[in-house]
C-alpha cells in the first residue's frame, strides 16, 4: 500500500466526518413521521358532538385477518347501537389498515403511535378507554373539512394531503 493510497482513504475517512449524522439519539430525539405512517388503529370521537363515532357494526373485526378486534354493542338511545367493549391486542396487529378501510363511519384511524414495548403483556391490549384516549391524540395530525372530507394535515403547513 502506497502513501498516496493512504492519503486517499484518509481524505475519504475526512469527508464522511463531517457529514450530518444519519442517525438520531433515539429516546432524546424522534424522526418525523411519514403522512402515511401506519401505528396502533385508534377510535376517534365527532368533533362537534365529543361522542365516539363507532356504531358497533363489527365491519372493522371482520376485515382484521389476525381477528385482532374484538367487541361487544349494545343499543344506544340517540343511534342505532354503541360498543361497550372494544379491544385491540397490539401484539398481533399486522398494522395492515384494512380495518380502516371497512369502517363506514370512519370511527377508526391509524395513529402515528408505534412504541407498544411493555414488561407486562396485559399493557397491550387496549381497551375502549385508551383507543379513544390516543384517538383524542390524532386530531393534531387529522382534521375534518366542513364538507365532511378526513383530510390529513402534515407537520409543514403548507402541504395537505387528502385521504
Amino acid at each position: 500500500m502506497s502513501l498516496i493510497d493512504r492519503f486517499k482513504g484518509f481524505y475519504v475517512t475526512l469527508g464522511e466526518g463531517f457529514k450530518s449524522p444519519t442517525t438520531v439519539q433515539y429516546p432524546k430525539e424522534r424522526r418525523d413521521m411519514g403522512h402515511r405512517f401506519r401505528g396502533l388503529p385508534v377510535l376517534v370521537t365527532d368533533v362537534s358532538t365529543g361522542e365516539e363515532k363507532c356504531t358497533a357494526c363489527g365491519l372493522c373485526a371482520t376485515a382484521c385477518p389476525n381477528n385482532v378486534i374484538t367487541m361487544t354493542s349494545e343499543p344506544h338511545a340517540t343511534k342505532g347501537r354503541h360498543p361497550v367493549t372494544y379491544t385491540i391486542q397490539a401484539p398481533r396487529c399486522l398494522f395492515c389498515g384494512l380495518c380502516v378501510e371497512s369502517c363506514p363511519v370512519k370511527a377508526i384511524q391509524m395513529s402515528h403511535h408505534f412504541e407498544l414495548a411493555s414488561t407486562d403483556r396485559n399493557n397491550l391490549l387496549y381497551d375502549k378507554e385508551k383507543l379513544l384516549e390516543l384517538g383524542r391524540d390524532i386530531y393534531d395530525e387529522i382534521e375534518q373539512t366542513p364538507s365532511g372530507e378526513w383530510v390529513e394535515v402534515t407537520r409543514f403547513p403548507e402541504e395537505v394531503v387528502t385521504r
